[in-house]
C-alpha cells in the first residue's frame, strides 16, 4: 500500500459523494473489502462470546450477584472502547449515517436475503 494515493475526502463534501467514490476513499485510507469483513467478523466474535457467557450466567444465576462475572467479562472487554466513545475519541460510521438509516438498511437487506432464499 506505500505506492496508493490517498485519497482525500473534506467533511463538506463527503455526504455529497456517490457510494463508489466513497467506497474507493475506503478502500485506499481504511481496509479493503476483506479486511473490513475480517475486523467486522471479530467484531461479531467478540460480541458473540460475550453475549453468550451473560445469557449462560442469567440462565444459571440464583441472584443478581451470580451474573456479575459475566457482565464483568463484557465490561472488562469493551471498556476500552466505550471510554473512547465517550470521549468523543472513537466515532463510528452509523454515527454519520444515523441509527434511522442504518436500521432502515438492516431491514432492507434483511427482507431482500429473506426473499431471495425463499425462492
Amino acid at each position: 500500500m506505500e505506492n496508493i494515493e490517498q485519497v482525500n475526502i473534506n467533511e463538506d463534501a463527503s455526504l455529497d459523494l456517490d457510494k463508489p467514490i466513497i467506497r474507493s476513499a475506503i478502500h485506499y485510507n481504511v481496509g479493503d473489502t476483506a479486511s473490513l469483513l475480517g475486523t467486522t467478523s471479530d467484531t461479531l466474535h467478540m460480541l458473540l462470546i460475550a453475549h453468550l457467557k451473560l445469557v449462560n450466567a442469567i440462565e444459571q444465576a440464583e441472584s443478581l450477584s451470580d451474573i456479575v462475572p459475566a457482565a464483568q467479562f463484557s465490561s472488562d472487554l469493551f471498556s476500552g472502547i466505550l471510554d473512547k466513545f465517550d470521549a468523543n475519541t472513537l466515532k463510528f460510521p452509523y454515527e454519520q449515517k444515523s441509527a434511522e438509516v442504518v436500521l432502515n438498511d438492516i431491514e432492507q437487506r434483511a427482507n431482500g436475503v429473506f426473499e431471495i432464499l425463499s425462492k
